[in-house]
């Protein structure tokens, strides 16, 4: 059955710019109402006046805390009643070898794209099973099906990220409550540039891949037709199945990649 996404209230993470700020439109355009949270509020309230109307609220949030997480829950709940579907998109990399990027950035990284998501994720489903539907999306990487050298650590968080939804998703099954999976790969976002580049520089790998407008359409999609795992480009579809089949070879492939795309500084 399609999930009508007409009146339904969707909480975005890391709606600020990038992938969050195009999906967030397309949900908007689909008659949902949008709550953008993100760390730039000017950036959100910018958001907010191009969308227009009531159907639209930001809300300041960093993703990795306990006490801003509540707020938006309450606020959401405060404003829109209820929370049906939950986009964890906020994310962060750092790029560099494993000896080399400080365990500082490693933390980070799995506070943002690992915890968050999983502490949201518990934080919504009480009322989601009370209802019997709604959606979690978790927004991952290609590279959490093929990690790629220099992004290691990252490559880890969305892993884990994978995994924990491919659970989710069978913890919840029959519940109403889908939990979704959507896999961008190199997407031409603020994302690479906003990287610390600790000994590597990935300038290249964004040069000709999605737009976010791309990706936010397939999320949105995905989140209408109920696709359980979605990945994009012909690329990452070509190394998920590669990897499958002939790892060494997907390691293989990666490592060209890195080494063009990502070259020692």
């Amino acid at each position: 059955m399609v999930y009508d996404l007409q009146g339904k209230v969707v909480l975005i993470t890391g709606a600020s710019s990038g992938i969050g700020r195009a999906t967030a439109i397309e949900f908007h355009r689909a008659g949902s109402r949008v709550v953008i949270a993100a760390r730039s509020k000017d950036k959100l309230d910018t958001l907010a006046d191009e969308l227009g109307g009531d159907r639209v609220l930001p809300l300041k949030m960093d993703a990795t805390s306990e006490a801003d997480r509540q707020s938006v829950l309450a606020m959401t709940r405060e404003a829109f009643g209820s929370i049906d579907v939950l986009v964890n998109n906020a994310g962060w990399a750092s790029f560099g070898t494993v000896q080399r990027i400080p365990m500082g950035n490693v933390e980070q990284m799995i506070a943002l794209n690992l915890v968050a998501p999983i502490a949201l994720a518990r934080d919504v489903i009480p009322e989601m099973l009370e209802r019997g539907s709604g959606q979690i999306i978790n927004i991952s990487s290609v590279v959490g099906f093929q990690a790629i050298p220099r992004m290691t650590a990252y490559s880890a968080t969305k892993a884990a990220l994978n995994g924990f939804t491919t659970g989710l998703r069978m913890e919840l099954k029959g519940s109403g409550v889908d939990v979704l999976l959507v896999a961008p790969g190199s997407t031409n976002t603020p994302f690479f540039t906003s990287a610390a580049a600790i000994d590597a520089t990935a300038t290249r790998v964004a040069e000709t891949q999605y737009t976010p407008e791309k990706v936010g359409w397939a999320i949105v999609t995905s989140s209408r037709k109920r696709r359980s795992e979605v990945i994009l480009t012909v690329e990452g579809k070509a190394i998920t199945w590669i990897r499958r089949g002939w790892p060494r070879l997907a390691d293989w492939i990666m490592y060209g990649v890195a080494k063009k795309g990502m070259p020692i500084s």
